[in-house]
């Protein structure tokens, strides 16, 4: 498998990237300012902070496990936990891109065709992003701030769920398949096109989708959560519902950027965000930097810890037999 090696390797240059981009916003704050935030933080909210970061890759790990199990895509469990957590250094591609070599994984190694492996993959960032959505909906309800400047992005991500309603539809997921097979291209993968259409119609359909819905809402409500613990640890005054909203739009605008891993955009956002409630430049930058901590750079510790077991598993595991599907 050389192309996660090469996502590996790429993934190394993204934090490097990182550190010069937290670098530069640092000395715009102002170091001491900054400084003097963090220090005033209190450590001991880095474990309920860690605690329901990990209670939201928990829940997502069970979705995937469903997912698997929906499309008959039987992988052993201890694979499965090896395959999914791994995948976590993959997140700072963009747009999370990256993490599509779990179903490359699934092909060469348990004989999973990627007309089943693609529609898992692409049905977690799809319910991934309709969770934060409806976090960012809630949260709404009680925001007193301005959403100048952010209500284009907004109403962009409100527009994906009719989308996603419209592609549900059978003629038009037909349609859309027969343009996409009318490419010279791609026309020799015909029959994996269907088959991943109907997957992916099928995580998406009424049966699995409220389940879908509020299992994603509830794991990205544990990091909505872990914001608002954040701001009361700053001593900042935010409630539970604006700190939501914060974190969900941030989110959001930082998916649509598309940029790895929301990288700036989205620690850009919170900032902005927490000035239209009046706080200041300083706090709110350690708010965003406290916060991207122990979800987003908490994640990418965790798959650097799986990767070494993944590779192990690579080797251990035999290919698939012989007239194992192979679509590509």
């Amino acid at each position: 498998m050389h192309r996660p090696g090469r996502w590996v390797a790429r993934s190394f240059l993204i934090v490097a990237a990182t550190a010069v981009v937290y670098v530069a916003g640092a000395a715009i704050i102002g170091w001491g300012h900054l400084r003097e935030n963090l220090r005033n933080f209190p450590i001991g909210l880095l474990v309920p902070l860690a605690g329901l970061s990990l209670v939201n890759y928990g829940l997502r790990w069970l979705r995937w496990e469903w997912y698997l199990r929906r499309l008959d895509a039987r992988v052993p469990l201890r694979c499965s936990l090896i395959l999914y957590f791994s995948a976590f250094l993959m997140v700072i591609t963009p747009g999370k891109i990256g993490e599509v070599f779990k179903a490359a994984l699934l092909r060469e190694r348990f004989g999973i065709p990627l007309s089943r492996g693609v529609p898992i993959v692409l049905s977690e960032r799809i319910y991934d992003f309709l969770g934060v959505l409806l976090m960012a909906a809630a949260g709404l309800a009680t925001w007193t701030g301005s959403l100048a400047g952010i209500g284009g992005g907004l109403a962009a991500a409100a527009g994906v769920p009719i989308l996603l309603a419209l592609f549900h539809l059978r003629p038009v997921r037909e349609r859309l398949l027969a343009r996409l097979a009318a490419r010279p291209s791609l026309a020799r993968y015909r029959e994996g096109l269907e088959g991943a259409a109907t997957g992916l119609g099928t995580l998406l359909g009424p049966r699995d989708a409220l389940g879908s819905v509020v299992l994603s809402t509830a794991a990205w409500a544990c990091e909505g959560v872990g914001m608002w613990l954040v701001c009361r640890g700053l001593g900042l005054d935010v409630g539970v519902g604006p700190a939501c909203f914060v974190y969900a739009s941030a989110t959001l605008l930082g998916s649509l950027s598309f940029l790895p891993g929301g990288l700036g955009g989205t620690e850009a956002a919170i900032v902005w965000l927490l000035g239209r409630l009046a706080v200041g430049s300083a706090p709110a930058g350690a708010a965003a930097l406290i916060i991207r901590v122990v979800t987003l750079w908490l994640a990418v510790a965790i798959g650097l810890a799986f990767w070494g077991p993944s590779r192990r598993l690579l080797m251990e595991t035999s290919p698939p037999a012989p007239g194992a599907p192979a679509d590509s």
